[in-house]
Order: structure tokens, then sequence, then C-alpha cells
């Protein structure tokens, strides 16, 4: 990824519907410039702006990251992960584990019985479950909603719903698809926003054409995770934090332009005193982000 493609995506992390002209402003460019970038990356498909939705808003309480082994082609077991309503996240990954998958689902009863359909499938040697114990971080999100108790309405999920499709929708377009004028619809989103239910921000495609890249970490401690927690927060391009139950004590997800970025992650971290081990893979291929199914279940639920 070009230099600029990446403070680009990191401005966009902060603020997904952040103006061009403000985004040119921070970036040192003219505002054509930032324009033309944006849209060849969106036009590409590398690029999509979108709302994520806080999982314990949509009731998600069980949520885990798999690593698996593989035996053979990995063919089968993605089109087991693509079967899967709590299969929210799968990639193909360097190393010991051949595929990286997040399940998110209401109940741990749930995880327990869709994990144990993926070591049925054909292909699997094994599966290693690690149980999130706090998302610190998560595609763009803060730790949980500052009002746990908000109340969603239906047009709140509709809201919701479109900018799943496009988290920069004009709130003059967003009213006529949920029935609202612009000024209603942009004072229910500014109040989703703030109440951290959902965040807008990017996903990056990283197909085999991408020239970015994201890195996996699975770091051990030996004294608590909260340096290890701080060292992630203030990565430039990280992703995903969580603390978690299993063979790691935090896992977390950065996004990298070049593999002399990466050593210097791997260095830093290592060089922590409460760091015991880390291991890293490489996202050779993401091929599964679809975080919008849960709301559409919890849309057809309120129907």
């Amino acid at each position: 990824m070009h230099n600029l493609d990446g403070r680009l995506v990191r401005l966009l992390q902060t603020d997904g519907r952040a103006s061009f002209s403000d985004l040119a402003k921070q970036l040192g460019v003219t505002r054509s410039a930032v324009t033309a970038r944006f849209n060849e990356l969106a036009a590409s498909g590398e690029l999509r702006i979108v709302a994520a939705i806080h999982p314990r808003v949509l009731g998600l309480n069980a949520v885990a990251h798999l690593s698996i082994q593989l035996r053979g082609s990995a063919e089968a077991v993605l089109a087991k992960l693509a079967s899967l309503d709590g299969a929210v996240f799968a990639s193909l990954t360097t190393g010991h584990y051949g595929i990286i998958t997040e399940l998110r689902l209401p109940t741990v009863a749930e995880l327990y019985e869709q994990v144990d359909a993926i070591r049925a499938t054909p292909g699997v040697a094994a599966v290693d479950v690690l149980m999130y114990k706090e998302v610190v971080r998560s595609l763009f999100l803060d730790k949980e909603p500052l009002q746990q108790g908000l109340e969603l309405d239906g047009v709140d999920l509709r809201i919701m719903g479109e900018l799943q499709k496009d988290g920069r929708l004009g709130f003059e377009a967003l009213g006529e698809c949920v029935g609202l004028s612009a000024s209603a619809a942009r004072t229910r989103v500014l109040r989703l926003l703030e109440s951290r239910v959902m965040q807008i921000g990017p996903i990056l495609s990283r197909t085999g054409s991408s020239c970015s890249m994201a890195f996996g970490f699975g770091i051990t401690t030996v004294s608590g995770t909260e340096e290890a927690v701080e060292f992630f927060s203030n990565t430039p391009g990280v992703e995903f934090i969580a603390s978690c139950f299993g063979r790691h004590d935090l896992v977390a997800t950065v996004g990298v332009s070049s593999l002399d970025e990466l050593n210097t992650i791997l260095d830093q971290l290592r060089n922590l005193d409460s760091v015991a081990s880390a291991d890293s893979w490489l996202h050779l291929r993401i091929l599964q982000e679809r975080y919008e199914k849960p709301l559409d279940n919890l849309v057809a639920a309120k129907a």
C-alpha cells in the first residue's frame, strides 16, 4: 500500500465519515488527490467504509478466535465457515494453522456447537479455541457502548443496516431509505456514534492483489496484559486487540505496509518486560467479513 493510502486508512479508522477536505488538510495534500485516491480504492473493492455494530448490542456475548490446522485443501473448511451464522470472519494464514476464524454467538453453548461442527469438517486436523475475555478494539470499535441500556427501535436498526452497506451514505439519501428527513437521520446517526453503539470506518479487502498486509499476533505474558494492550493501542495500523483464555493471553491484528514495519513491531513487543513470548502470522487472504449478518437476524426478530 502506498504511504498516502496507509495514512488515509488510519485517518478513516478514527472517522470514517470525515470530509475529503478535512482528510486532505490532515494529509497535507489537495482535496482532489484524496478524492481521486479514495475513489480508486473503493472502485477496486480494496477499501470499503462500513458501520460496525458493537457485538453486545446485537446480543452476541460469546466471542472466540479459532485457529484451524488443516490436512489437505482448505476448500471444504471455508465452505463450512460460510454456512455458519456465527462465523463473521475467515482468513487463510501462514504458519502452523491454515485458517483463522472468529465466531460471534449469543451463548457459549451455541459457540461450542459451531466449534464441534468445524472440528467434524473434512480437512480439519485440529481446532485451537481462544475465548475472548475482553475485546479492547475490534473493527475500529472501543471497549463497550457508553449506554448499555440504550433503546434501539426499528428505524435505528434500518439506519445501521444501510450504513453497513455504505458508511459514507449522505444524510439525505439515508433519510430517504428509512423514511426520515436529512436532519432527523443526522440526529439518529450522531446518537448511535456518540453512544458507541456503532462506529464507521474502513475495511480493507487484502486480496491477493492488495499491497497492504495484515499480521496477527498471539502474546503470552508473565504479569498481565496491560502493558501489551497499551503497546498495541499506540501502534499505528492496529485493527484488533483482545485479551483471552487459551494458549495466548492476548491477540491483536495490525495492518502494515512493509516487512520492515512488522519487524520493528515484533522487536519492540518482545522487548516489553511483561511479554514472555510472541507469535505472529500473516493473513494471506481475508475471505469472509460479514459483520452485517447478526444485525439482519436482530431486524428479523423485531419485525
